[in-house]
C-alpha cells in the first residue's frame, strides 16, 4: 500500500468518526436543545399569560360576578316548576282577557328533562324502570345496576353541579280553541308576552270568512327550571271545599271546567298567578284597571286597583249585585301625579310617575252577563286635572246589556270601546 493510500484511509477513518460523532452524539444533543428551546418559549408564553392574568385579576373577578348575575337573570325568567294549576290559569286568564274559548285541554307529561345540558330520564321513566326491575327481581332475574337517578334525586336536582344542580324541564299543553280573527292575533301576542316562558310547538288552524272565526289546535311548550333552592312558595288559597255536587258543572250557570275554575276558585287563581297582572296588560299599556263580572259565592262583582300590584294591596272590591259609582281622578304635573279611585265609599290614593310625553291608561274589563239575575254594572266618573292625557280602554262589554257607562269626563280624557 502506497503512502498516498494510507493517508486516504486515515482521512476516511477521521470522516467516519466525525460522522458517527454527529449522528450518535451531536444530533440528539441538538434535537434536545431544540426541544428545550421550544419548551422554554412555551413556558415563557404561559408565564407571560399568567402575569397578565394576575395583573387583570380584578377585571376577571368582576367579569365572573357579572356573568353569574346574567346567568341568574336568565334563570329568573323561568318559573320554578310546571304545574297543572299554572296551565289551567293560563287558559282561564286567556279566556277572560282576550277573549277566547277553549273546548279541550290536554295535560302532557314532561317530554324532556335536562341536567346541565345533559339529557336524563324523566321521573316517570325512572319509576317505570324501577317497576320493571322490581318485577324482574321478584321473578329471580338478575338486575343490572345502571346507576340512574331515582325520582327523589330527579326532583331535588342532584347530579352534575356545574350550574347549581338545576334541571330544565319542558312540558306540553294541548289546547283546542275558537276565537275571532282579531283576537287570534291578540292571543299570539299574549303567548309571546306571557310571564312564564311559552313556545308554540305545533299549531293547526282554519279560518271561516262567514263567521270570522279561527278554530284549531295548538301545542304549547312550557319551560321551567327546578332544583337547588328554586321551590314554589306555599299557597294560601282561601277557597272553601265546594263538595262533589258541582265539580264538573257550575251549578249557577253551567259552563266548562275553565269557567268553573274561574268562578269557584278565582281567589286561588289570583293568588297563585300573582293577582290580576296577566289580565291587565296589553299593547297599549295599563296603569290601573277595573274588572266587572257576576257576583258569586267566591268572586267579587267589581275589583279596581293598580295593574302592577301582584299582591292586591291596592285593590278595592264590591260584592253588591247592582250599579256602582266609580270615581277615578288624576292630579299633578311635571311627571309626578296623584291618582285616587273609589267604590262603595272606599277610597285609595296612589302616586305614579310619568314622562311628559306619556299617557295614563285606565283599563275597564267587562264580561258578558251570567243571566237575568246578574245586575252588576258601573257608572264611571273620570276626572283629569293633570297635564297628561288619561286613556280609558273598555273591553269585553256586552252590546245588548252593557255593564259600563262613562257618566262623567273632566279634562283631557279619551275613551276607547
Amino acid at each position: 500500500m502506497s503512502e498516498r493510500d494510507k493517508k486516504l484511509l486515515v482521512y476516511l477513518g477521521a470522516l467516519i468518526i466525525l460522522a458517527a460523532a454527529y449522528f450518535f452524539v451531536g444530533r440528539p444533543f441538538l434535537d434536545k436543545i431544540d426541544t428545550l428551546s421550544t419548551e422554554k418559549m412555551q413556558l415563557e408564553q404561559q408565564l407571560s399569560e399568567k402575569r397578565k392574568a394576575l395583573e387583570n385579576k380584578a377585571m376577571y373577578e368582576e367579569g365572573v360576578v357579572e356573568a353569574n348575575a346574567k346567568m341568574q337573570e336568565i334563570i329568573d325568567k323561568f318559573p320554578a316548576d310546571n304545574t297543572d294549576e299554572k296551565s289551567i290559569m293560563f287558559a282561564s286568564h286567556a279566556e277572560a282577557d282576550i277573549p277566547i274559548w277553549f273546548s279541550h285541554i290536554t295535560f302532557a307529561e314532561e317530554t324532556q328533562t335536562l341536567v346541565n345540558g345533559e339529557e336524563v330520564q324523566s321521573a316517570s321513566d325512572v319509576e317505570q324502570e324501577q317497576l320493571e326491575e322490581s318485577v324482574a327481581a321478584a321473578e329471580g332475574e338478575e338486575v343490572a345496576d345502571d346507576s340512574v337517578m331515582d325520582s327523589d334525586e330527579l326532583a331535588s336536582g342532584r347530579g352534575n353541579s356545574a350550574v347549581g344542580d338545576l334541571i330544565g324541564r319542558d312540558t306540553e299543553l294541548g289546547l283546542t280553541f275558537q276565537v275571532e280573527y282579531d283576537n287570534f292575533k291578540k292571543y299570539l301576542a299574549y303567548i309571546r308576552d306571557y310571564e312564564d316562558r311559552l313556545v308554540i310547538k305545533d299549531i293547526d288552524v282554519s279560518y271561516s270568512a262567514m263567521t270570522d272565526l279561527v278554530s284549531g289546535t295548538m301545542v304549547l311548550s312550557q319551560y321551567a327550571i327546578l332544583g337547588d333552592d328554586r321551590v314554589l312558595p306555599d299557597i294560601d288559597t282561601d277557597v272553601e271545599d265546594k263538595g262533589t255536587d258541582n265539580i264538573f258543572k257550575n251549578k249557577d250557570k253551567g259552563g266548562s271546567i275553565i269557567d268553573l275554575v274561574a268562578d269557584i276558585a278565582s281567589e286561588f287563581i289570583s293568588k297563585l298567578m300573582g293577582g290580576l297582572g296577566e289580565e291587565v296588560t296589553d299593547t297599549l299599556g295599563t296603569d290601573y284597571f277595573v274588572k266587572a263580572n257576576a257576583v258569586t259565592d267566591n268572586t267579587s262583582g267589581i275589583t279596581i286597583g293598580k295593574a302592577d300590584d301582584a299582591k292586591g294591596k291596592s285593590y278595592l272590591t264590591s260584592d253588591k249585585n247592582d250599579n256602582q259609582q266609580i270615581t277615578f281622578s288624576v292630579e299633578g304635573d311635571s311627571g309626578e301625579y296623584t291618582v285616587k279611585y273609589s267604590i262603595d265609599d272606599n277610597v285609595y290614593e296612589d302616586k305614579i310617575s310619568k314622562g311628559s310625553d306619556e299617557k295614563l291608561f285606565f283599563r275597564i274589563i267587562s264580561t258578558e252577563r251570567a243571566g237575568d239575575n246578574d245586575k252588576v254594572s258601573l257608572s264611571v266618573h273620570v276626572i283629569n286635572k293633570s297635564d297628561i292625557e288619561v286613556v280609558v280602554n273598555i273591553e269585553g262589554d256586552g252590546s245588548d246589556n252593557p255593564r259600563v257607562v262613562i257618566t262623567e269626563k273632566v279634562g283631557e280624557v279619551s275613551v276607547n270601546e
